[in-house]
Formats: structure tokens, sequence, C-alpha cells
């Protein structure tokens, strides 16, 4: 559905050192999701993962560089939309992923445990900031597209869009809202456009 965050660190290891940080990710997660973050111990995850608490030390220096690295390595990112398609397009190749976000199971598990988590531990606001960064980000360009083509006003917000598209996509998941994803996606598209389309928008 959406690509996951690869921490450059395991690209060229070897293969069972992989395996044995795949399988501690992975206990950390099931015990944040379970129980919170105070479940997860070093002694927790090992017993869990069935991995060494050497090796767990081997990987994290601490039990909050392992929390933010569950946190990193299970938030999803989004990519480019199609820019050569132009701004409607990919407008609309945004705004649909950013509804498979929101309504994919495993990181709305995830997501409780970092906003909590980035209040106490320094390291995971830098993960969730990060995070942020690279949504704003790919809207941002996007958005500036439409600028480009004269669909979008010049110094439109960037934030306060990604707020209002994110918005409904929360209320929806969180109500249990009957609505499609395809039916919300297509009324945002829609709002949007018309939006910025009319006299005197942002005057």
């Amino acid at each position: 559905m959406f690509a996951r965050c690869v921490t450059p660190a395991t690209s060229n290891i070897d293969p069972r050192v992989r395996r044995s940080r795949a399988k501690l990710l992975a206990a950390a997660l099931d015990l944040l999701v379970e129980s919170g973050a105070h479940s997860v111990t070093v002694d927790a995850v090992a017993e869990r993962s069935g991995v060494a608490k050497s090796t767990l030390y081997r990987h994290w220096a601490s039990r909050t560089e392992l929390l933010a690295d569950v946190l990193e390595t299970n938030a999803p990112t989004i990519p480019q939309p199609p820019m050569d398609q132009g701004f409607a397009t990919a407008f609309r190749a945004l705004v649909t992923q950013l509804g498979q976000i929101s309504a994919d199971p495993a990181w709305t598990r995830v997501f409780p445990a970092l906003l909590s988590l980035r209040r106490e531990l320094p390291e995971v606001d830098s993960v969730a900031t990060a995070d942020t960064s690279q949504k704003l980000a790919v809207l941002a360009s996007v958005l500036n597209l439409g600028v480009a083509e004269g669909a979008v006003p010049d110094g439109v917000d960037v934030e306060l869009v990604a707020l209002q598209l994110l918005g409904p996509f929360a209320f929806s998941t969180l109500v249990g809202s009957e609505v499609s994803q395809d039916a919300l996606v297509d009324d945002l598209v829609q709002r949007f456009l018309a939006g910025w389309a009319a006299p005197g928008y942002g005057s």
C-alpha cells in the first residue's frame, strides 16, 4: 500500500543480523501496541523475540533508541505523485495516499504511541518531525505545481491544507464511518479544487 522507512544501516549487513534485528523490532512493536511504551523493556523484547539481550544492545544502545527505531521503521512515507500528469491528477493521487495511510490498521495501532512518546522522548519527537516534514514536502511540491498551472493561488499555507485534508480521514477512521475511501477522496478533491478556483480565495 505504501513504502516503509528503511534504516540505512540495515541495507548492507549479514542476513542473519538483519533477521535478528527484524525479530527484535517486531517484538517491540507487538509489545508497544498491546500494552503501551512502558511494556517495551529490554528483557521483554528479548523474551518475546527469542533473541539475546546482548544482540539487542549490538543494534541499539538503549531502550529509547529501540523505541525510536520501531516508530521510524513503521512510519509510512508518501511517494511523489505523478507530477508529469498535471496538478489535478497529482493532487488526487496524494489525497488517495493520505486516505490509505489514515485507514491502515497497522499505522493506526502505532500512531497513538507516537503521539504519546514524542512528548516524553526527544528521539521520538525527531522521528515524528521527520515524518511530518516528508509529507509536507510532497504536498508542497504538488501545490507548487498547482500554482504554476494557475489552479492554486500563490501563498497557500501548506500545513493548513494538510490539516484540512487529514481531518476528514482521521474522523472517518475514529467513528468507523461507512463512507467509502473513494467517496471521501472524491469529495475532498472536488471541494479543494472548487475552493481554490472560487473568486477571492485567500484574499
